[in-house]
């Protein structure tokens, strides 16, 4: 391969990655723009507050209160603007259901391994 034919491969690659990653921040940043608006409409700006302010500890956390706000937003069973109190009635949700799948109880069924003719003491006979 000459100089000429490399270098239009290495162009088309370079022009593939660039449309490549150039599709994927796009459509990120819509679902973002999305949700994010569907947030400003439904809450106050109290609550707002005190999810940024969770997301600052647990950003997990504060994604799923977003995802569960955003799911009830779109269904419809939102009729009012949600206040930083409705805000941490649904932190205290999450918290006790992730408790509930976290807590594991162990359960050890020993078997009475002990026979009637192992009980006689052969050995001091």
């Amino acid at each position: 391969m000459d100089d000429s034919e490399l270098n239009a491969i290495r162009s088309a690659r370079l022009a593939e990655l660039q449309k490549n990653t150039g599709q994927a921040p796009a459509a990120d940043s819509r679902k973002d723009d999305v949700k994010t608006s569907m947030l400003a409409q439904v809450l106050e700006p109290s609550a707002r507050e005190r999810l940024s302010r969770v997301r600052i500890v647990r950003p997990d956390r504060a994604d799923a209160v977003e995802q569960y706000i955003v799911k009830l937003a779109s269904t419809g069973a939102i009729s009012r603007k949600l206040a930083e109190s409705d805000v941490v009635d649904i932190l205290d949700g999450l918290s006790r259901d992730e408790k509930k799948k976290t807590a594991t109880k162990i359960v050890f069924d020993r078997k009475n391994t002990i026979d009637a003719e192992d009980d006689e003491d052969d050995f001091f006979d």
